[in-house]
């Protein structure tokens, strides 16, 4: 004979019910985006070239190729870039090469951390209708401490230094390396500096848990990473909301990332793996994998504000 639950466990169970399907409703419903073979969304960015168009690409098992997305979703065509691979590209970051708007294109998932190197593209920016991005360059680079997974990739607009974090460890990990002042050698392979550890990122929940009993522990992974385009602060995306950390003028990443961040809500997909700050630096547009949803959503104004000073 099956017992029933007592009215303590009852009301418990009711409220993590409660709680499960409100995490789903913080956000209004969203569309996918609209270029169907964008259907594994794993890449985003602004443009420097035009403010109405996003950046973004695939997951691994697509050819070297960018989308144009613009802020609602909408499709501005497919952009190839010939002399590059796609192994399993993971995140996208603009920046500015030589006076240039440019993209950097991060080759750098490594699930079973078995690459001996990963790689980073650097193309040109077509702008808003182009067809064909031109290959800058291409660096492999090397961890520290060995090979890592790792799905963020970043710019720090006044410095030039590129930021990886990696993605398994808890916490994850910031990696730094300079800009190249000019085209590396073919073969050139980089050893990036490691800075320290992210913090603050919340651990999953039991409301976690019973949403997604499978994936449910892994909502703290980060599968992206942006800087806001005057560098005051930086934005982690994870499986489950974005967070926040301000960077005062000329304080160490280190520093920052040591910071409490601020929660940026996002809409409860199963696989979020892109997020980039708009041009103005007041929203944050985030993607999910398998053309589950997208969205641009304005940051809180206390955080927008916050990290305008010092």
């Amino acid at each position: 004979m099956r017992l029933a639950p007592a009215p303590l466990t009852v009301n418990i169970l009711l409220a993590a019910t409660l709680l499960s399907a409100c995490s789903y409703l913080r956000a209004p419903p969203v569309s996918a985006v609209a270029n169907p073979e964008l259907k594994e969304l794993s890449g985003l960015t602004r443009s420097l070239t035009s403010d109405d168009w996003l950046w973004a690409h695939n997951d691994s098992g697509d050819r070297a190729r960018l989308f144009r997305v613009g802020l609602d979703g909408s499709d501005g065509g497919v952009v190839e870039v010939p002399g590059a691979m796609a192994v399993d590209w993971e995140d996208i970051a603009t920046f500015r090469w030589l006076g240039r708007p440019a993209l950097l294109i991060g080759d750098i998932g490594d699930n079973y951390a078995l690459r001996r190197s990963v790689t980073l593209y650097a193309v040109a920016d077509p702008g808003p209708q182009g067809e064909s991005a031109e290959l800058l360059w291409s660096l492999a680079l090397r961890y520290p401490d060995g090979p890592r997974d790792a799905e963020g990739l970043a710019v720090d607009p006044v410095s030039g230094d590129i930021l990886i974090l990696s993605k398994r460890e808890r916490p994850p990990l910031i990696y730094r390396l300079p800009m190249p002042t000019r085209a590396p050698e073919p073969g050139t392979i980089v050893v990036a500096a490691r800075l320290g550890p992210v913090l603050g990122l919340p651990k999953p929940s039991g409301v976690d848990l019973a949403d997604d009993p499978k994936f449910g522990t892994l909502r703290d992974w980060p599968t992206a990473l942006d800087i806001a385009p005057d560098g005051g602060f930086a934005v982690v995306t994870t499986y489950k909301d974005a967070y926040f950390y301000r960077h005062p003028p000329g304080e160490p990443w280190a520093e920052s990332f040591a910071r409490k961040p601020l929660t940026v809500d996002l809409p409860q997909w199963r696989q979020t793996e892109a997020g980039t700050v708009s041009a103005d630096g007041k929203r944050f547009c985030a993607g999910a994998e398998r053309r589950a949803g997208f969205a641009c959503l304005p940051l809180p104004r206390s955080s927008v504000a916050e990290g305008s000073q010092p």
